[in-house]
């Protein structure tokens, strides 16, 4: 399938889409696979590409369609508005957002920005399930599916997602829209992300994530959520894994490599020849068999390389120890970049994705892509409503790798 790549060629296309009338459809609007990346270093736009490509999403819904969304944050106000237009204009906008997005004034007494009173309010897409439109807040002390704590300092379960259906973009039935990203100002500012945008094309994957969507909703209505909730479904070339999963019987949340997904799909990695290649931009990195496994796949002749974010406790000390010179290149992403005021703000990365290049499950030459909101931590596998998805798709494929190279080679992360 043929990709366009939006941090490249998508800032002139996502332009000239913004200016269009809201909900128009032309015969010849059609949603492409597309592949999104913002450059928190570079220009407006380039800061700007992922939520401009949302906005132009939205924009495009026609009336009598649906958007249906899962956020963990939401400050920004370009897409709140964007969101009670469609609306406005006979669109059914749905969006579950996590307890956390509900304050306005966070621990430090300072403004989150958060737009939620905006959208729950009666102008906004109000809070009556049984409307047409409307705006769920998960529990404040759990996700809306997961419920599980798992002690030691944990803050428990959340709503981790970063995903938007739509039910018609311009001329095309059913999208998917997944992003690393949360709707805040900083996630364009300060970090690297990614997203993309699915045109379901037959495959399924509408569906998949329209029923784990609907149990968000279900969930975090009412009752006390669970504990596991573990769902993986085939749509062609794409699949979905979403989570909270729990360990086996015996075991607990940390030592249970067996029900790692991201240790099983590496494990699906075969090295011999020493032509594949794994490469992972990841926000956040604590566990330690994921990290054991990527030695392990060094040392059996894969080509390894980490891009990491480079706040504090971001990278486990234990996922440290194991990885210190052990893969073929690791890198701390923690630069800086200046305005034009001259002040300086810090860059990092937020993205999530696992790019295969090789052999997998015995298949030579596959070029595959695991993105969502999945980071690798014990949370995010264990009690966190979340979502990875796998790409089959050696454009898109392309696109991240673009993507990783351009962030490995620029002056924002440093090699150790």
């Amino acid at each position: 399938m043929r990709i366009r790549n939006a941090a490249v060629a998508g800032a002139l296309i996502l332009g000239a889409a913004l200016l269009e009338a809201p909900g128009a459809v032309a015969a010849d609007d059609t949603v492409a696979l597309t592949a999104t990346f913002n450059d928190p270093a570079g220009t407006a736009a380039q800061q700007d590409a992922i939520r401009n490509q949302l906005i132009s999403l939205v924009n495009r819904t026609p009336a009598g369609a649906e958007i249906s969304g899962s956020m963990y944050l939401f400050t920004d106000g370009g897409v709140s508005n964007a969101l009670i237009s469609a609306k406005k204009r006979g669109v059914k906008v749905r969006l579950i957002v996590d307890g956390d997005a509900v304050a306005a004034t966070g621990p430090d007494g300072k403004a989150t920005g958060s737009e939620y009173a905006t959208l729950a309010a009666a102008t906004g897409l109000g809070t009556d399930l049984a409307a047409d439109s409307w705006v769920l807040a998960c529990p404040a002390t759990r996700g809306c599916v997961g419920n599980r704590n798992l002690g030691g300092g944990d803050d428990g379960a959340i709503n981790h997602n970063k995903f938007m259906l739509f039910s018609k973009v311009g001329a095309t039935e059913k999208v998917v829209f997944q992003t690393s990203a949360n709707l805040t100002t900083s996630q364009r500012r300060n970090l690297f992300n990614n997203a993309v945008t699915i045109p379901d094309a037959g495959s399924g994957l509408y569906a998949s994530y329209l029923a784990y969507w609907q149990d968000l909703r279900g969930y975090g209505a009412s009752g006390n959520g669970l504990a596991t909730y573990y769902k993986t479904t085939d749509a062609g070339p794409y699949k979905t894994y979403f989570f909270p999963r729990q360990e086996k019987a015996g075991t607990t949340y940390a030592t249970d490599p067996g029900t790692d997904t991201v240790v099983s799909l590496l494990n699906n990695v075969d090295c011999a020849g020493g032509a594949t290649k794994v490469r992972i931009g990841m926000y956040a990195f604590t566990r330690t068999q994921v990290a054991d496994k990527l030695v392990g796949l060094k040392a059996a002749g894969c080509r390894v390389e980490l891009l990491h974010n480079g706040e504090d406790g971001n990278l486990g000390d234990g996922v440290r120890d194991a990885i210190a010179g052990r893969l073929d290149h690791t890198a701390r992403c923690a630069g800086t970049a200046t305005d034009a005021a001259g002040a300086a703000r810090a860059i990092g990365i937020h993205s999530k994705y696992l790019l295969i290049e090789g052999t997998y499950l015995g298949g030579a030459h596959r070029k595959l892509v695991f993105t969502g909101s999945h980071n690798y931590t014990y949370p995010n596998l264990r009690s966190h409503d979340e979502t990875l998805l796998k790409i089959d798709d050696a454009g898109v494929y392309d696109a991240f790798a673009a993507n990783f190279d351009s962030i490995k080679a620029g002056p924002h992360c440093a090699a150790w």
